[in-house]
């Protein structure tokens, strides 16, 4: 029986350490292959943004539906289309979106396996201040053993901190990591950050 158990337990370590190895090369390769369209998506989501609030999510895992969350002075309204559907383009004119541009977000997010993308805010010297937040859902962070992940990704205006392995830190207190959703980031660069994630949002 402890024979058995011992077996088991190493089997376990096994697996957890070739499944590190495995998201560290995931990231690598994922970022290298996809920066330039993932830059697209960053500026598109801002111009488009910074003239109406909102949140996107392509919901299944064929990307076709997709689920808008629009923010007015007082209300969010929450939306679901599939991308073929007439209504998608009256919601877009209804609220002013630049329905090109928006098209042109949604389509950058297919080529890219972007599930979601939203502003999410943070606080630094009590002054408001906002990150882009992407999440992927890519086949090749699955498999067995492995449920499903989402690699996310946090991109900031300015260079933040990180220490010795990596890990975002708090601007104002730098022996604290900077958690996002109750997530640690890793840096990939010194303005984007990345996590794996059993959620997307």
């Amino acid at each position: 029986m402890r024979r058995a158990m011992y077996h088991i337990a190493l089997l376990l370590q096994m697996c957890l350490a070739l499944s590190c190895s495995h998201s560290k090369k995931f990231t690598k390769n994922y970022y290298q292959a996809n920066e330039t369209t993932l830059q697209s998506i960053l500026e598109r989501f801002n111009e488009l943004y910074d003239k109406r609030p909102f949140s996107l999510e392509l919901k299944d895992k064929d990307l076709t539906r997709i689920g808008m969350e629009i923010h007015t002075d007082s209300i969010k309204y929450i939306y679901n289309f599939r991308t073929d559907e007439p209504y998608l383009l009256d919601t877009l004119y209804k609220y002013g979106f630049d329905v090109k541009a928006m098209s042109e977000l949604i389509n950058s997010m297919q080529k890219a396996h972007c599930t979601w993308i939203t502003n999410l805010d943070y606080y630094e010297n009590r002054k408001r201040k906002f990150l882009v937040f992407i999440s992927v859902r890519d086949k090749n962070l699955t498999g067995f053993l492995r449920p499903e992940k989402y690699f996310t990704l946090a991109f900031f205006d300015e260079p933040q901190p990180f220490d010795e392995r990596d890990r975002l830190l708090d601007k104002e207190d730098l022996e604290r990591m900077r958690r996002i959703n109750d997530g640690i980031f890793r840096r990939i660069n010194d303005k984007v950050f990345y996590a794996l994630s059993g959620k997307f949002r």
